[in-house]
């Protein structure tokens, strides 16, 4: 069967209050998600998990299925991701669902597109791995990460790399924040992980209004440059 697509959308964010559905260029923010997810053709059913009943009307308008509302103790913001997938693959045992992968679907993605879900999804079957998701390269080398300390001083966090020039230190890169496919037969122990790179100006993570303001910038730039979206 092809795989599932489940979008976590829970109503009490904090720092961005309604986040998920608060307008981004126009539409509420969790369509982007939903609406890629669709147009991919790449799953059987996208479905949200949420606690919020308006979070779950907006998305069965853009086109997604609630397949339940999700219960409060795994709708605060300590749960994390794993119990969240764990619940759904519970339920779609009992509903006599067995689907072989699950694409774990951020609903502030709104720089995701088709090509990126085709690609990771083509990455976890072509490395047989327990997991494949987005990637991106640090814009500066964390090893020369500085904190402060009272108030003002400046100490390096890694003290052996302060004499090392940028080109010496060894590439790193992080999460980028837009989907992960999981093989369900091996969740949730994931032994090997593979990562599809994407360039530093399609990710961008939504966790502050002035994250939200940039975003919206960014999408309009790539946008108005006839960039996919």
């Amino acid at each position: 069967m092809k795989p599932l697509c489940l979008i976590p959308a829970r109503g009490g964010s904090k720092r961005i209050l309604r986040k998920n559905i608060k307008f981004f260029c126009g539409k509420p923010l969790i369509s982007w998600s939903i609406e890629c997810a669709i147009k991919s053709n790449l799953f059987s059913k996208v479905y949200v998990s949420t606690d919020d009943i308006e979070i779950a009307e907006e998305a069965k308008n853009c086109g997604a299925e609630i397949p339940y509302m999700r219960p409060s103790n795994l709708s605060d913001d300590q749960t994390k991701d794993v119990e969240v997938i764990d619940h759904f693959i519970k339920w779609s045992k009992s509903k006599n669902i067995k689907p072989n992968i699950i694409c774990y679907l951020y609903p502030t993605a709104p720089f995701i597109t088709v090509d990126t879900l085709k690609k990771c999804y083509a990455l976890l079957l072509k490395e047989n791995a327990s997991i494949s998701l987005t990637v991106t390269s640090f814009a500066y080398p964390p090893q020369r990460a500085l904190k402060i300390e009272n108030e003002y001083k400046l100490n390096f966090i890694w003290e052996e790399f302060k004499n090392n020039r940028s080109q010496e230190l060894e590439e790193a890169y992080h999460d980028a924040g837009q989907c992960y496919f999981y093989d369900v037969k091996k969740f949730p122990n994931i032994s090997d992980r593979v990562g599809l790179l994407l360039p530093r100006y399609r990710c961008q993570d939504i966790d502050t209004l002035e994250d939200f303001e940039f975003a919206e910038m960014l999408f309009k730039m790539l946008n108005n440059n006839n960039f996919e979206t």
